[in-house]
């Protein structure tokens, strides 16, 4: 016999059946055969349980151990910058229904939050204006004003909240041709 006055299987017996127990009784384990006991969906702050009840505590220490942000010129792969084509106007003011000559290739020149603007190539100062004159009304465009000063025409026109000018050709620009648009 050892020191506790039981065989030492007979206390390995006893200390499993205990050590069971324990473990039933913190995972939900239950002694009756009855349907669980159903826990309430009000929460803290629902219950009224005052001011700031129900966040988490910011001033608490805490034993996690939060990644730092360092970049490496290695880890980090950079994108390329789109800047011509249909794909370089996405997230700037130009719609997406917005109508482009058949050969035009559109390239971004500058874009915020106020104004876009977009050159276009492959595509005359004429043949350009002769297009917008004629597609911009079926694509929900009013027609403001017409202006040529320099050789230069200007076409406005307004719709979906936005102002849109078509520039086309100028001295010494003849192929030249940039759409502006803005906010109303």
């Amino acid at each position: 016999m050892s020191r506790a006055g039981m065989p030492p299987q007979l206390r390995t017996v006893t200390a499993g059946a205990v050590g069971l127990t324990f473990l039933l009784g913190a995972c939900g384990g239950a002694a009756s055969d009855g349907p669980p006991t159903a826990v309430s969906d009000v929460s803290v702050t629902a219950a009224g349980a005052g001011a700031g009840a129900g966040s988490l505590p910011t001033d608490s220490p805490t034993d996690l151990v939060l990644p730092t942000q360092t970049t490496t010129t290695a880890a980090v792969t950079a994108q390329p910058t789109v800047t011509t084509g249909i794909a370089a106007l996405r997230g700037t003011l130009v719609p997406r229904h917005f109508p482009f000559p058949k050969d035009a290739t559109p390239t971004l020149v500058s874009a915020d939050a106020k104004a876009t603007t977009v050159a276009l190539s492959d595509v005359t100062a004429d043949d350009a204006i002769r297009y917008y004159r004629q597609s911009m009304p079926s694509a929900g465009y009013t027609f403001q004003q017409q202006n040529v000063a320099d050789g230069q025409t200007t076409l406005t026109y307004v719709g979906y909240g936005q102002r849109v000018q078509i520039r086309a050709g100028g001295t010494g620009r003849a192929q030249e041709v940039t759409l502006v648009f803005t906010g109303e």
